[in-house]
């Protein structure tokens, strides 16, 4: 079979997947479970502090619905009413009717997002291994399908714009394509402040490999990137409610302390053995994305849910890549280790 089939037919296994992965998403847990972070307060900016910073999905719902007339918007909330399938369907998923327009630009994008990710994840390990075709898509089609065990407590609007802005930082991060990493580093920032964590892997992996001069330069433009950024969005919506952060040590982590879920406990014990299988072979730029475990593990005891699976999502795209070529060594398949730039 020709090339031009095999990618056609990668892009419609991940097409699909990734539109099961996204109503897998708004269904359980939701999009608003959470009364502070609404939908409809995050779109239009009236959500609790910290999570109406995230702003980048929001914003542009926002935006493309305002070129939407009202009348439109009026006439589609009445045929939404009208029609027992869709009024039936919005009120399990706790969609406002009167929004309809705007939840379905946020579909579309969050349906992108996800898309994007599994390309972008396939790009990654591309970068470091040659591999089977069928073998770097599956890559993909592992990343999508490990997603849903992930969703917990409630679907944030922000979560797979994070995974693509992410997975797209640590690409053009190891290309040192510097124009587009920084480029979608500033649109990351206004994603999600964790975005901050690609300046820890550009630190550690960069400091004794780029020009001086060059290194304080970009490590300068990346910190005041996310300076100028994170304070634009503090004076915005300085007089939202909520504060900076959220604390949660005492009212959730503690509990958690005390006992475990067995099944996620074996779970995880197995990705980490993957992870670490003949970790000596693995490369070093994936194995140093993974330090960005250590502040967010640090962070999410005191400010996160630690058992929410999802405040993880920054390493996952390399956790992907070396649980993939964990099983292609095991399984006996010849990848092949591509030298670093």
């Amino acid at each position: 079979m020709s090339t031009k089939f095999h990618k056609l037919i990668y892009y419609f296994i991940t097409l699909l997947i990734t539109g099961f992965v996204l109503i897998m998403f708004v269904i359980y847990p939701g999009i608003n479970n959470d009364k502070h972070s609404m939908f409809a307060d995050m779109i239009y900016g009236k959500a609790s502090k910290p999570f109406v910073y995230r702003t980048l999905l929001p914003t542009t719902v926002r935006v493309l619905s305002a070129a939407v007339p009202q009348r439109i918007k009026n006439l589609l909330a009445k045929k939404i009413e009208k029609t027992g399938t869709l009024s039936k369907l919005f009120s399990k998923l706790k969609w406002e009717k009167e929004y309809a327009v705007e939840y379905s630009f946020a579909m579309l994008l969050m349906f992108l997002s996800l898309w994007g990710f599994a390309l972008a994840v396939r790009k990654y390990f591309t970068l470091f291994y040659h591999a089977p075709p069928w073998f770097a898509g599956s890559v993909s089609v592992l990343a999508l399908l490990g997603l849903p065990p992930m969703f917990q407590y409630t679907s944030f609007l922000y979560d797979f714009p994070l995974l693509f802005l992410y997975t797209l930082g640590l690409i053009f991060l190891f290309r040192q394509d510097w124009k587009n990493f920084m480029l979608f580093f500033l649109i990351g920032c206004f994603n999600k402040e964790t975005t901050i964590l690609l300046t820890l892997i550009f630190y550690i992996y960069y400091r004794k490999k780029l020009n001086r001069e060059i290194f304080n330069k970009l490590i300068a433009a990346q910190l005041a990137v996310f300076i100028v950024v994170k304070s634009l969005l503090f004076i915005v919506f300085k007089n939202n409610p909520g504060t900076f952060v959220e604390f949660h040590l005492i009212d959730h982590n503690l509990r958690l302390l005390t006992g475990y879920d067995l099944t996620l406990a074996v779970s995880l014990l197995g990705i980490i053995l993957l992870v670490f299988y003949k970790w000596k072979e693995k490369p070093e730029y994936i194995k140093i994305s993974l330090w960005a475990f250590v502040p967010l593990i640090a962070l999410t005891l005191f400010l996160g849910y630690i058992d929410e699976l999802r405040d993880y999502y920054e390493i996952y795209p390399s956790v992907i890549v070396l649980v993939s070529v964990s099983i292609a060594d095991i399984v006996g398949l010849d990848i092949r280790k591509l030298k670093a730039l």
